[in-house]
């Protein structure tokens, strides 16, 4: 009776609510944590995991994982087993609840724990850690301990043999009775969590290799979020010593309160028969190289990854969902990410995979959670329209899950969509990266686009690489053609995660250098292969003219305007002029215009609309003249008659040059008829535009100018036009810019060479696969030197994985009368902020300031004048939950305002503009 008073005299929570003071034992929460643990399990750990925590722990069998698992929940928080803890003070209770339960220890047998002072107090991850070395447990699961709060221990902790003591045990007499009482509490947390999991001594437990302990901590922290919810596990009474039902019945309730939030099911992926799954989940026959790369991935007996190259428009996305299902069914997978590069391709991929996930949900009957992920995803009026109409009633269909609504746990849910960010993160040394982690050990990963990504982001995109093969996931990847350099190194980088080294590969090693198109390679266990056999396809003649000729120079007169001509440059200035030009020349009807710097809301509506206008199926105009930036290169399915482009790098070229006749059954004008192309901005003297030198490195430009042809047969060219730009070979250039080359190729490498390792400064370490005396194997230094600037948003943690500069992100209005409103709308809207839909609906509005307001040397004072002009005209939007913490411009009757000596001007035909003004003064 007294050992059970000494056990339940100490707490894990303490809250008080309305004058009421409550509290959770510690031995409770333990208890808790271990059951949901093990219901996590049961319902949310998919086989695939299973297996991989299985290979992490020495083949231990299920049942034996399972009892592992919840040993370590149940003593996750044995740190909190110390006076360090046991004094600490609540967060926004009063006094009377901390020296209430300081008598009750008093009570309880430690004896002078209310007049204990500590000058210094140690987190109780690292006390948990200390205590369980100290209690013989493998610093492999003390490590895990000592990181469930987000960050493992670096590797210059301090145990000093606990020379704190007074932290530990109250006194430093190790003789002293209240000593051995702490002592005795401490083995007894131990001594009781093995005697739960069936496990006789800490000897017994398995040794667990670097990747298994990430995705052990990432269970843990996920089972001590739940348990620590007091929606799910109320707090008790201070009067009472526990709970009033039993342990059991206890986690039912709060299991099945959390899984009210989680709604959806486990998927269970089904073998599908490839002749005919294309006609169930798309509505049609599949082409012969959609075909082709099923039967490829039906052919693997241990499939890793498959990088698929084929021409644009032909189904690649409709191939890898597929892959999806097959690799998902082999692999025991319940889930999927699917990765791109922009906001925009993230939002139309959605759409795609949403369709597609409701024909497996009605099939299977199931109910299949869904989640759109990037930084504007609330903007998405589909994944809107989702989150509001879920109905768990409804049969097979597809829901947004809550609980997986926050930051930290979106990685969590079963099917995401987002951009390519949240893969590389797997890369970053940030907090609560496990979590992470554990989200992509259950999926399988799909990455488009992979050829848009630099060499900072390639980095990092590696080494998520190494960790997914690490957890021995499918991972998918799809470009229109990648340098056969890159594609070594995204297979190596897999194959390292594997455990292979390159040496270990069973392939030839000239196939590397193939040019072979359509291509697939892929591995099989430690066999990298080529599938090279796709039919022929009939080529399409694509003549190119390259010209020094204005754009406006080459649209034909505006009496004789007919087609779709599309116009892509490489900056949103230069877009604007030429936007300008043909307006005032053809008139606005016949010009639209798409960059990234219109209001969120409003590009959303442009792309809708040009995709209803020159999408599949769309209603063509007689005449248009769009007018775009990288934007179109990428994120539309869109088709011109004409194409004139900046010069761009050669992989981006083809892609732009994708969108020419793009769709069949399109009828065109007859000077139309057959493709053509004109690249502007080329130079012999290799004086390329400053802007376009800005987005990309001369040397590109330089090497792509020099192997463009005159005639370009799609698909026949785009490997190996790719594969000379990247290549080694030298150039022939005339003798007056040979200099200016080299130089060229110098700075290009030395910029490569500095995003590499620039990359390397925050970016976590391969996995450890084997236990080495020179390298910790445990968690202990995984995440040393963390991002800090990374845990502060979403936004910064995109930052520091694409190497781009600081941006500013505003909510645009216009003044109306004597408040404001939505542009153009006339509306006043200012007396009505404090309606949540209003708030919302502003909230909306977004857009990010140019550049020219958020370089190093004045980001901090644009972000200062703005907070300050918040505050005295925008103050009720700190109020508003939509709003808090946005900065607002509002702009004049004129669309215009002046920050920092920049006059700013908006509209919806051409977006954002700027200029330096020599007044100064601020007018927002």
């Amino acid at each position: 009776m007294k050992e059970e008073k000494k056990r339940h005299c100490l707490w894990a929570k303490k809250n008080e609510c309305k004058g009421l003071l409550k509290w959770l034992p510690l031995w409770q929460h333990l208890t808790d944590a271990w059951f949901v643990m093990g219901f996590l399990w049961d319902t949310w750990v998919c086989d695939g995991q299973k297996e991989e925590l299985r290979n992490a722990c020495g083949q231990l069998s299920r049942e034996k994982i399972k009892l592992v698992l919840q040993f370590i929940a149940y003593i996750h928080d044995i740190g909190k087993a110390t006076p360090v803890f046991q004094t600490m003070k609540g967060y926004g209770n009063s006094s009377d609840l901390d020296t209430a339960l300081l008598e009750k220890m008093e009570r309880g047998g430690f004896t002078g724990i209310s007049a204990l002072t500590l000058h210094e107090r140690i987190h109780h991850t690292q006390t948990g850690q200390v205590i369980l070395l100290h209690l013989g447990v493998r610093e492999d699961i003390a490590s895990i301990v000592g990181g469930h709060h987000g960050k493992p221990l670096d590797e210059d902790w301090k145990d000093d043999d606990i020379s704190y003591s007074a932290q530990y045990y109250q006194v430093e007499d190790e003789y002293n009775l209240i000593y051995q009482k702490w002592q005795e509490v401490q083995q007894e947390i131990v001594t009781t969590a093995l005697a739960k999991s069936g496990f006789d001594c800490v000897e017994a437990l398995p040794e667990i290799t670097q990747p298994g302990a990430v995705l052990i901590e990432g269970l843990v922290m996920m089972a001590d979020w739940i348990a620590s919810n007091e929606r799910y596990f109320p707090l008790i009474s201070i009067e009472e010593e526990g709970c009033m039902t039993d342990d059991e019945e206890r986690a039912q309730t709060g299991c099945e309160k959390w899984k009210q939030e989680w709604q959806s099911h486990n998927w269970s992926p089904q073998e599908i028969p490839i002749e005919n799954i294309y006609r169930t989940r798309f509505g049609f026959a599949p082409r012969e190289e959609q075909k082709k790369f099923s039967e490829a991935v039906a052919a693997v007996e241990n499939p890793g990854m498959f990088i698929f190259e084929a021409p644009m428009g032909l189904g690649k996305t409709e191939a890898a969902l597929v892959a999806v299902e097959q690799l998902a069914y082999k692999k025991k997978q319940g889930g999927l990410f699917f990765g791109l590069p922009t906001q925009a391709t993230s939002n139309s991929m959605f759409d795609r995979v949403l369709h597609w996930l409701e024909a497996v949900a009605k099939e299977e009957d199931s109910l299949l959670g869904i989640r759109l992920q990037h930084g504007k995803a609330a903007l998405n009026e589909t994944f809107q329209h989702l989150s509001s109409s879920m109905d768990p009633d409804g049969g097979g269909s597809v829901v947004v899950n809550q609980w997986f609504g926050g930051r930290k746990t979106t990685a969590l849910d079963d099917f995401v969509v987002g951009t390519v960010d949240q893969c590389l993160l797997l890369a970053l040394k940030q907090k609560h990266l496990a979590f992470r982690h554990l989200g992509f050990s259950k999926k399988v990963v799909v990455i488009d686009e992979v050829h848009a990504y630099d060499a900072y982001m390639s980095q990092y995109l590696y080494r998520a690489l190494t960790w997914l093969g690490a957890y021995h996931v499918p991972v998918v990847i799809l470009s229109a053609t990648l340098p056969k350099e890159r594609r070594k190194k995204l297979i190596k980088a897999y194959m390292k995660g594997c455990g292979y080294k390159e040496k270990d590969f069973i392939m030839r090693t000239a196939a590397w250098d193939t040019e072979a198109y359509p291509l697939v390679t892929c591995t099989d266990g430690q066999q990298v292969k080529m599938m090279k056999d796709f039919p022929k396809k009939e080529n399409t003649e694509i003549h190119l003219e390259k010209t020094a000729q204005p754009i406006i120079e080459l649209l034909p007169p505006a009496a004789k305007g007919q087609g779709i001509i599309g116009i892509i440059v490489n900056t949103v200035k230069k877009a604007q002029e030429i936007a300008e030009e043909c307006v005032n020349v053809y008139g606005e009807d016949c010009v639209a215009l798409l960059h990234s710097r219109f209001i969120a809301t409003e590009r959303i509506k442009k792309e809708k609309q040009l995709s209803a206008m020159i999408g599949k199926g769309g209603v063509r105009p007689d005449f248009k003249i769009i007018i775009g930036t990288q934007v179109m290169e990428q994120s539309l399915d869109i088709d011109f008659d004409m194409l004139i482009t900046e010069l761009a790098p050669m992989d981006l070229l083809l892609q732009r040059i994708g969108r020419l006749h793009r769709h069949e059954k399109v009828k065109r004008p007859e000077i139309y008829k057959k493709p053509k192309v004109y690249v502007v901005g080329c130079s012999d003297t290799l004086d390329f535009d400053k802007g376009s030198t800005f987005v990309y490195h001369p040397y590109i430009l330089t090497r792509t100018q020099y192997f463009l042809p005159n005639q370009v047969h799609i698909p026949a060219d785009i490997s190996p036009l790719v594969q000379r730009v990247y290549g080694e070979d030298n150039i022939e250039v005339s003798a007056h810019v040979k200099g200016m080359y080299e130089d060229m190729k110098i700075k290009w490498q030395i910029i490569t060479e500095n995003k590499e390792n620039k990359a390397g400064t925050y970016r976590i370490e391969p996995p450890v696969l084997e236990k080495k005396k020179t390298q910790r194997s445990s968690l202990i230094g995984w995440l040393e030197n963390s991002n800090q600037a990374a845990n502060e948003s979403e936004e910064r943690a995109y930052m520091q994985v694409r190497d781009i500069q600081e941006t500013i992100e505003i909510i645009a209005l216009q003044k109306v009368g004597s408040g404001y409103g939505f542009f153009h709308e006339r509306k006043d809207i200012s007396k009505d902020i404090e309606n949540p839909e209003t708030a919302k609906r502003v909230a909306m509005e977004t857009l990010s300031l140019p550049a020219i307001l958020s370089n190093p040397n004045n980001v901090d004072e644009t972000i200062k004048l703005l907070e300050n002009q918040n505050r005295k005209e925008l103050s009720l939007w700190q109020e508003q939950l939509w709003l808090k913490g946005a900065l607002g411009i509002i702009f004049d009757e004129k669309g215009e305002a002046v920050i920092q000596g920049i006059k700013l001007k908006y509209d919806s035909v051409y977006g954002l503009q700027y200029e330096k003004v020599q007044d100064g003064t601020e007018r927002m």
